[in-house]
């Protein structure tokens, strides 16, 4: 990222770079467990990391700029998804396929009212959404953080095909995601036992369940924020916690010790693009002054492929 450059400018520049990009969609995506097959998860995943940061940069670009060759590029690597794919398998697939997969659907939302995208490509995106991603993201059988990716693609997938009672109902299993998968404490029991990765595993986990609070607030109105569940548990305990930790005191982490944590923070390490985000949600000077030095935030970036790690804060400053 160029020193002094602002969101925009590094979103413009990310979609001229992507506009060489074709689509790498594959009729059945198979994506073997990382703990079973870690080289062979990496490369099967790039397929859709390229196509969903084209798409997420080129469809982000068309809504700040009108331009339509930034809408024509997006709605090509969409389309070359939904007319090709018809399923994801192996142990990764479904979850792999719910935090990339949003990048589409979010470049979808963004050239949705775009002329240039056209009838039959919109309704063939929706028919893909329907019978091959929902039905896979509903039946994630983990409720750790793939429950959390799970409610999250699916509140991404509702609104896009205008489903408010879906959403509302979606919402109500957000709410007993967040009171069972958190502590009193704001910790994730089930993320706490990942070893020298849990802090990141708490990021990754707290992501989604963020993001899809701010779906629900949006099309609902219901403030999931400040909610508070019927035992005491709150996103927002969960939020400070991590913060707690991961500004400067990694080393006071009451599990395992030596957690694999940015050094240092930059604009594209986690866990800036989520309290980015929720810096103007929440208007909480913490979040704030740890965000600040590190402006423009960008997205938590793969170490491993130079992609997009997933698509629950990407550009957050650019999507208030």
């Amino acid at each position: 990222m160029k020193a002094n450059s602002t969101a925009a400018e590094r979103l413009i520049e990310l979609a001229n770079e992507s506009l060489s990009v074709s689509s790498h969609a594959v009729a059945i995506w198979h994506i073997p467990g990382f703990y079973y097959d870690k080289e062979g998860h990496q490369a099967a995943k790039r397929l859709m990391e390229a196509d969903a940061q084209a798409a997420f940069a080129t469809a982000t670009a068309y809504r700040l700029t009108g331009e339509s060759v930034y809408a024509d590029k997006a709605a090509e690597l969409i389309d070359g998804w939904s007319s090709l794919n018809v399923g994801f398998a192996d142990n990764d697939g479904p979850l792999v396929s719910a935090y990339l997969g949003t990048g589409l659907i979010l470049a979808a939302q963004r050239i949705r009212h775009c002329e240039d995208w056209s009838a039959e490509s919109r309704e063939r995106f929706i028919q893909w959404i329907t019978t091959v991603c929902l039905p896979a993201w509903d039946g994630i059988p983990g409720r750790n953080n793939w429950w959390s990716w799970s409610l999250y693609a699916q509140l991404c997938a509702y609104r896009f095909i205008n489903d408010i009672d879906a959403i509302q109902s979606e919402a109500i299993h957000l709410k007993a995601h967040i009171d069972d998968s958190l502590d009193l404490s704001g910790f994730i029991p089930e993320e706490t036992v990942r070893g020298t990765n849990g802090m990141w595993y708490h990021y990754f986990s707290l992501a989604p369940l963020t993001a899809a609070a701010k779906i629900v607030l949006e099309e609902t109105g219901e403030d999931l924020f400040r909610w508070v569940s019927p035992s005491g548990k709150s996103l927002k305990k969960a939020l400070d916690t991590l913060l707690y930790y991961i500004d400067g005191r990694a080393d006071e982490w009451p599990f395992e010790k030596d957690q694999n944590v940015p050094k240092p923070l930059s604009a594209h390490t986690w866990p800036l693009d989520m309290y980015e985000g929720l810096t103007h949600l929440y208007g909480d000077p913490a979040y704030e002054r740890f965000v600040a030095p590190h402006r423009p935030v960008a997205s938590h970036i793969n170490a491993n492929s130079g992609y997009f790690q997933s698509y629950a804060w990407c550009f957050p400053e650019l999507d208030r």
